[in-house]
């Protein structure tokens, strides 16, 4: 079993019915007059399979070890990878590429590369050759089952696969604000984003030049050439094109990468000359400890090297970069000053701005005088009879603080007269009160007298005298 074939049976979940595979790998063409929700749906579930197994780097290449993450080759080698034990070969496979290259879902690679328009226009159309190069017109019609069972050959790019790595690109580059920082050579490019869909499986030369062209043509996001790619800033409404300074900058940071990757292998080569050198010192071999001394040392002398270019480059890129940024603020401040230019134009400089200050002061004075006309040809005023008005009114203010006045002076004598009122009649309860406990005083005292004179009239003697006389029998 290919790993192509693995990869679908263990992934898509359309592949893991066996009733549903056997339908998937059978002749279902004739479904679409009788079964069409079946035909699209056993079509449809191709197209992802198809889709996913490239992203993952299961597609069978042309030769070589590459394997392209968004581009799909056809052909027997592709029908092979899919040969089911059980079910053999798929037979529908021409129908699934002939739907998708209907609704740009996969597109012919050539016609993808070399088309000027983006391929989001209406219009765009993959050309009828390539179309008839990999067999689906073999009845003249295209759309209508019937098309040949074996799958021709050709190569179609996978745009839901080229979209999700536009995507992902765009937003980790979103992160450089400098302009230097945008600036990236092919090399750099492939390095940094290799992985962007596979943490597996690397994007192949033939996917990056898919991707620049997407990303130039389709999103308008990039400019590129052979060796250089510049994305553009947020401030450009396009990419601008590629400069010899833009070529320095990508080929200045492709040494300084080169030189970095050197300097871990010399680093390793002067301690495993060290280590040898003092192995062959105790065991008496000084030749081969002159020998490790010796490539030591040069070893040392090109690590020492190496550092000081990486030095030198990475002061020149530093400068290069607030070279570039210098620019950009220039360039900021020149907007900044042709738009104020225009500006003051536009209100006539100062001289204008002048004339219309006194032509505006000339108006309100203009409106003064009319205003003081206006008033002046009115109906005199009598200043008697305001002086007249103003006193009664003076009067009538005076009378009515006074009758204020009056009235408060008269609620407070009533509050005090209620006042003194309560405070009497509290005295006369307090009295009324005292008098009761006196005649109650005199009366427990005189009961008590009373009750002490008649127990003194009793005689003693006469007590015991009756309690001795005889009771008679």
């Amino acid at each position: 079993m290919s790993n192509l074939l693995d990869f679908i049976l263990n992934y898509e979940e359309a592949f893991k019915s066996r009733n549903r595979l056997a339908s998937l790998y059978a002749d279902f063409r004739n479904q679409l007059n009788t079964n069409p929700d079946g035909y699209h749906a056993n079509i449809a579930a191709w197209k992802k399979a198809l889709a996913d197994a490239a992203r993952a780097g299961v597609i069978p290449s042309q030769g070589g070890n590459t394997k392209d993450l968004l581009n799909i080759r056809t052909g027997q080698e592709l029908a092979r990878a899919l040969q089911h034990p059980n079910f053999g070969q798929p037979t529908c496979l021409s129908a699934v590429f002939h739907d998708a290259v209907s609704k740009k879902e996969f597109l012919p690679l050539q016609d993808f590369l070399n088309s000027q328009e983006s391929i989001y226009k209406t219009s765009w159309v993959p050309s009828p050759w390539a179309v008839v190069k990999w067999g689906l017109r073999t009845l003249g019609v295209l759309g209508q089952p019937g098309f040949g069972d074996k799958l021709g050959t050709g190569s179609f790019v996978v745009l839901s696969n080229v979209e999700t790595a536009a995507e992902e690109i765009l937003k980790q580059m979103a992160a450089q604000t400098s302009d230097v920082d945008r600036v990236l050579s092919r090399k750099d490019f492939l390095k940094r984003f290799s992985n962007v869909l596979n943490p597996i499986s690397s994007l192949s030369p033939n996917d990056l030049n898919i991707l620049l062209v997407h990303l130039a043509r389709d999103k308008q996001s990039i400019s590129y050439d052979a060796q250089t790619i510049k994305f553009k800033s947020e401030n450009d409404q396009t990419p601008q094109p590629i400069t010899q300074i833009d070529s320095a900058i990508a080929n200045l940071r492709d040494q300084i990468a080169k030189l970095n990757s050197e300097i871990h292998p010399l680093e390793e080569k002067v301690a495993t000359a060290d280590i040898t050198a003092r192995e062959a010192v105790r065991n008496k071999m000084m030749t081969r400890a002159k020998a490790a001394l010796r490539s030591k040392k040069l070893a040392e002398s090109a690590l020492e090297h190496r550092l000081q270019l990486v030095l030198q480059f990475g002061e020149t890129y530093a400068k290069m970069q607030q070279a570039v940024d210098q620019v950009e603020i220039v360039k900021a401040m020149e907007a900044s000053a042709v738009a104020l230019k225009s500006l003051n134009n536009r209100v006539g400089g100062t001289e204008g701005v002048t004339k219309v200050v006194d032509t505006l002061r000339a108006e309100m004075d203009t409106t003064d005088e009319i205003n003081t006309i206006i008033n002046e040809s009115g109906a005199p005023v009598d200043e008697t009879e305001i002086d007249d008005e103003f006193e009664a009114l003076e009067r009538a203010e005076k009378e009515r603080e006074e009758a204020e006045e009056a009235a408060k002076t008269a609620a407070r004598l009533a509050e005090l007269e209620q006042a003194e009122q309560q405070r009497k009649e509290k005295e006369k309860e307090r009295e009324a009160a005292k008098d009761t406990k006196e005649e109650q005083a005199v009366e427990e005292t005189s009961v008590r007298l009373s009750q002490m004179s008649f127990k003194e009239d009793v005689n003693p003697e006469a007590e015991k005298e009756q309690e001795k006389t005889a009771i008679p029998a």
